[in-house]
């Protein structure tokens, strides 16, 4: 390497550090902790991502009573908190927090337990249900490959039943090469993507993951979506693996939403244990990082209940 090529470097090095740096301070002023919110926005998402968890709780075939006390307890502090900061209590994520509540005391009942105490709470807290919480009822989709876009995107579910039949291998792997169409800097298609079949594995992977708990047995096979560093331009393109992963990630969910396999996104931010166990488990190259971990299943007969996930659709900037 020759003096050019060693001043280069040098200044690549340090544009990438100014980059982390930057980021990571953006990052420590304005992302939330649970309880510590501090603004509007923060209070949307961790009220949202609180009532989300119970919503998933109400939609596990094997509903236990009285579940998620603790999220239910920061959901309640959170809501009296962002009304105590004179924000918008009719505000459509806060009514269906209320919502999503109602339906858990509603559910609890249903199953012999008795919760007076927190609706008494709930009854102190301003603001309405409005209905948009709590779980609703599907079946497998019909025909979904003649859909148009629109109805295949608005019909997509994450499920979290699944029946015992095997994923056909052929409509799994032919999803997969759907989304290999996807986007990417340059055209550079830096994904990797695994598919678990081994049941050991499986159970490996998600014994380091989170959100599965309550359904993970009843997933089949599992999509792994990595991204390869070695893809990425040093100077200037620290977070392209994430964006060219996520755009890639999301059209594998709705390739296999499109051939009708059931499917679940489960975050892959795991704790640093968590990612090794994973690493050595899958024998990942040291230089891939995890995007997305996906489970798949065939729907199960019949209806099945799963999170109502309201979206909001925000007013579009125009400059």
């Amino acid at each position: 390497m020759n003096l050019k090529q060693m001043y280069h470097r040098m200044m690549h090095a340090r544009t990438v550090r100014h980059q982390l740096k930057e980021y990571g301070a953006r990052f420590e002023k304005y992302a939330y902790v649970d309880c510590q919110c501090t603004d509007r926005e923060q209070f949307r998402a961790s009220i949202t991502r609180l009532y989300h968890t119970i919503e998933k709780g109400l939609a596990y075939i094997d509903f236990r009573p009285g579940f998620g006390k603790e999220n239910i307890e920061q959901l309640l502090q959170s809501l009296h908190q962002y009304a105590e900061h004179g924000y918008d209590c009719t505000a459509e994520f806060y009514g269906a927090a209320l919502s999503c509540l109602e339906a858990y005391i509603s559910k609890n009942k249903a199953h012999g337990l008795d919760l007076k105490e927190l609706e008494e709470r709930i009854a102190q807290l301003p603001g309405a249900s409005n209905g948009l919480g709590g779980v609703i009822e599907i079946q497998a989709p019909v025909e979904p490959e003649k859909m148009n876009f629109k109805e295949l995107m608005s019909s997509r579910h994450s499920i979290r039943h699944f029946s015992a039949q095997r994923v056909d291998s052929d409509a799994l792997a032919d999803a997969v090469r759907t989304a290999q169409y996807t986007p990417s800097a340059c055209n550079r298609q830096g994904w990797k993507t695994r598919i678990i079949q081994d049941k050991n594995t499986v159970a490996g992977i998600l014994a380091n993951q989170n959100g599965n708990k309550g359904f993970g047995n009843e997933i089949d096979q599992l999509i792994i979506i990595t991204a390869d560093l070695r893809a990425q331009q040093r100077n200037r393109e620290v977070f392209q693996a994430y964006i060219d992963g996520g755009m890639y990630a999301a059209n594998i969910l709705n390739a296999l939403h499109y051939k009708g396999i059931g499917s679940v996104p489960l975050s892959a931010a795991l704790t640093s244990e968590q990612e090794r166990n994973v690493r050595q488990l899958l024998a990942m190259d040291d230089a891939e990082v995890l995007i997305l971990i996906i489970g798949v299943g065939n729907y199960p007969p019949g209806s099945i209940l799963t999170t109502r996930s309201e979206r909001r659709f925000e007013p579009i900037q125009t400059c």
